[in-house]
């Protein structure tokens, strides 16, 4: 799982960045800031991992173009959850995307829609 962490001691400016990562009101995120607790969780091939995804990717985008973000990311996909920056991040999108179309060329191949891997071609848009 990956987890959005306010940072503590957050202004009213990064309130209004916070907000708009996450369906929690303001109370509830100074709360998490003063606590450490996370504001958004995406559980990786989850159910929704079709559109969390996505909101991931929005969310990395912000991480990584300011050093100032009012938040970070736990990757707490491992026994010990561990602060990642935006390359690791970026490094996990395409490990997951590696994943991904590995399932669906296997899918592909079980099902008897494909021959052979050279014949695959990808079920949706790349968005690692």
């Amino acid at each position: 799982m990956i987890e959005v962490i306010p940072k503590k001691n957050i202004s009213a400016s990064d309130l209004k960045i916070l907000r708009s990562i996450s369906s929690l009101g303001f109370s509830e995120i100074k709360a998490a800031s003063s606590k450490g607790k996370p504001i958004r969780r995406f559980e990786i091939f989850g159910s929704e991992w079709q559109t969390e995804r996505m909101e991931l990717v929005a969310i990395y985008n912000l991480y990584a173009s300011n050093s100032g973000t009012p938040f970070f990311i736990l990757d707490t996909e491992t026994d010990k959850p561990k602060k990642i920056s935006s390359k690791e991040l970026s490094s996990k999108f395409e490990f997951w995307r590696e994943i991904e179309l590995e399932t669906q060329m296997n899918s592909d191949l079980e099902n008897g829609y494909i021959k052979s891997p050279s014949e695959f071609e990808p079920h949706d848009e790349d968005w690692a």
